[in-house]
């Protein structure tokens, strides 16, 4: 079978929209050829001697297009409407405005956050570099009015290619050809969702801080579940948004915890470890503190003392300060992965060392009923969040960080990896138990 003919990916875009039959207006893909080609260039160039990573948000009416974007968003009880863009303009006879392969590997560093594009749009029968836009959070709850107009082309890494309407990915163009677009699931839901095997997983790990003795009164504000969830969400966030690559590898148990603790070579004594669980603990004490002073309120009287009132007020700050201090140590941890291998984390979030190397090239098992690694490691695509394997996946495609992740996942059956590329990628690999393959999921930030 003959491979594909070699294309530049505006070539890629035409052929790919008259083969999907995607409608596009005449203006759009005949500016969205010219971007993506120009994007292809630019990707190749580098600045100060970084590699050039940008997004370019097109709309056929330019950034005004973008301001008049409204989305869907609930205050107090009721719906409310908000601006999805936040943009800065740019006056249209800047020197800057020039659309150029140049012009974009200049103004690359300045875009270089999560969720910010350069803006293109037309201008005097022209494309014309608009200004930056930067996407308010992604809830994903709600069609955001006008946005299935946007089109976002991003270079991940030299070379490649995608395009990306209303959030969804759907054109990528690698190696000179079309490749399938990837599947990918929100981390969000991934760690979330009730139907989810990574968070059923993630509960299994964490299951004595789950089932201890001081749950809290309502469990419908205060579920410990979902404070577990959203820790690791923080962590996996941190990493990601770092844009350095990184590993994120959890233990299913504590039979290993002690030989992996003495490979690290960033050890951290006990009572640090165990602090990430026990700011937790505070805080959900702390939270079920003020929601039952608030369910006892509601069954006084309508009058309220002024002491009542300021007991309330105090009890509401020191929730904000323990919130903020979880925050805060989630973030710092999750720095952690900016060093070399992995951080690697045991049962009820306890953090046990950074820079953890995961061994790839062991001959036997260490530990009894783990597999050799001299068996090769089967990764199958899961199709959702369920844990349905898909295609096989070659991890051999990536480097040395993704191979340790699936040697780790393959090895302790239960645990949870999250691998980061440096160019920003985020990929969650898992072994459920009994099971013979390791399943992963392509994972897309809330804020991308």
């Amino acid at each position: 079978m003959s491979e594909p003919p070699l294309q530049y990916p505006g070539a890629a875009l035409r052929t790919w929209s008259q083969q999907e039959e995607v409608f596009f207006s005449e203006e759009e893909l005949h500016s969205l050829v010219r971007i993506a080609d120009t994007l292809f260039f630019a990707s190749l160039g580098k600045e100060e001697g970084a590699v050039t990573r940008v997004r370019v948000a097109y709309h056929e009416q330019g950034i005004r297009g973008l301001q008049e974007i409204q989305e869907h968003v609930l205050v107090g009880g009721a719906h409310g409407r908000r601006r999805a863009w936040e943009v800065i303009p740019f006056e249209p006879e800047s020197t800057i405005t020039g659309f150029s392969v140049k012009a974009l590997v200049k103004l690359a560093p300045a875009a270089n956050l999560p969720r910010t594009s350069i803006v293109v749009g037309p201008h005097d029968g022209q494309l014309r570099i608009q200004g930056l836009a930067r996407r308010v959070e992604y809830t994903g709850f709600y069609k955001v009015e006008g946005e299935d107009s946007v089109f976002i082309l991003h270079a991940p890494e030299p070379g490649h290619l995608t395009l990306s309407i209303n959030g969804i990915e759907e054109f990528r163009y690698e190696h000179g050809s079309l490749v399938p677009p990837t599947h990918r699931v929100y981390l969000h839901d991934l760690l979330f969702k009730t139907e989810s095997v990574v968070r059923s997983a993630l509960m299994s790990i964490c299951k004595s801080l789950v089932d201890g003795n001081d749950k809290p009164r309502f469990l419908w504000f205060t579920d410990k579940e979902w404070y577990i969830s959203s820790v690791v969400l923080g962590l996996v966030k941190q990493m990601g948004t770092m844009r350095h690559g990184g590993l994120i590898a959890i233990l299913p148990d504590s039979s290993d915890i002690e030989h992996a603790r003495n490979m690290g070579k960033y050890r951290l004594p006990l009572e640090a470890g165990t602090l990430l669980r026990s700011r937790l603990q505070e805080f959900a004490a702390s939270r079920a503190g003020v929601e039952e002073l608030f369910w006892s309120s509601t069954r006084k009287n309508a009058s309220k003392t002024e002491d009542d009132s300021l007991d309330e007020a105090i009890d509401r700050q020191f929730e904000e300060n323990d919130e903020e201090e979880l925050n805060s140590l989630v973030e710092s941890i999750g720095q952690l992965t900016a060093v070399d291998n992995a951080l690697l984390l045991g049962p009820n979030l306890e953090v046990v060392c950074a820079g953890y190397p995961i061994p790839t090239q062991e001959k036997e098992p260490r530990v009894q009923g783990e597999v050799s690694q001299a068996e090769k490691i089967v990764v199958h695509e899961a199709e959702s969040l369920k844990g349905e394997p898909g295609a096989l996946y070659a991890i051999e495609q990536h480097g040395s960080r993704h191979r340790a992740a699936a040697v780790f996942a393959n090895r302790y059956q239960g645990g949870l990896v999250f691998a980061s590329s440096q160019d920003g990628p985020l990929r969650c690999l898992h072994r459920p138990r009994g099971r013979n393959e390791v399943l992963l999921w392509n994972v897309r930030l809330s804020d991308e």
